[in-house]
């Protein structure tokens, strides 16, 4: 073989996978987890043996979609920075996914697998640390000596409240939740801004 061959053919398997990575993300969004291997591979163009060579089943599939997902989370969850004026805005949109729909499916997922529902744990009390790191980073930035609420504590809320479905009414109020959680400090009065 040459080397021209030699690249196509690795490339090849590699470039199969990015088809169905895109596709499980597209059928999973539409059918839920309920999405079948088949229609996976029929969206990616792709043979059910092709599936089988990337993955050993639907559930490895749906563990690495989670794994991307969880990846954009905690990368801007460690970008969040005190001098960013929307902090609360950029987590809301973190928390409702890349795509809502897939996001939905994922959790789905974790209802019907034990062992994705124990991986999405896992995925989530990581979240919540570095969602914690990111605001006490910013507490001692913006010099919040009082928080009302502990940073683990305030993560802990606002991934809850990630569960819920976010939309463009929910999402301000859901912010301003998030805003008194992270930065809100205790006085003699009460709560401070």
């Amino acid at each position: 073989m040459t080397d021209r061959t030699t690249e196509r053919a690795q490339r090849r398997p590699q470039e199969k996978r990015a088809r169905l990575l895109s596709a499980a993300r597209q059928t999973f969004a539409q059918a839920g987890y309920a999405a079948s291997v088949h229609q996976i591979c029929r969206a990616a163009g792709v043979g059910i043996g092709t599936f089988y060579h990337q993955f050993p089943d639907k559930a490895e599939l749906m563990r690495h979609l989670m794994d991307e997902e969880h990846d954009l989370r905690v990368r801007t969850f460690d970008a969040l920075g005190a001098t960013n004026d929307q902090i609360a805005a950029d987590v809301v949109r973190v928390l409702s996914g890349s795509d809502p729909a897939l996001l939905r499916a994922m959790i789905e997922a974790c209802g019907v697998d034990a062992q994705l529902r124990d991986h999405g744990r896992d995925l989530r009390r990581d979240s919540k640390e570095h969602l914690a790191a990111a605001f006490d980073r910013i507490r001692e930035a913006r010099d919040r000596r009082h928080p009302a609420v502990d940073a683990k504590t305030a993560a802990w809320v606002t991934l809850a409240l990630g569960d819920s479905k976010l939309d463009s009414d929910t999402a301000a109020a859901a912010g301003n939740v998030i805003e008194v959680l992270a930065f809100a400090e205790t006085g003699r009065g009460g709560l401070t801004g």
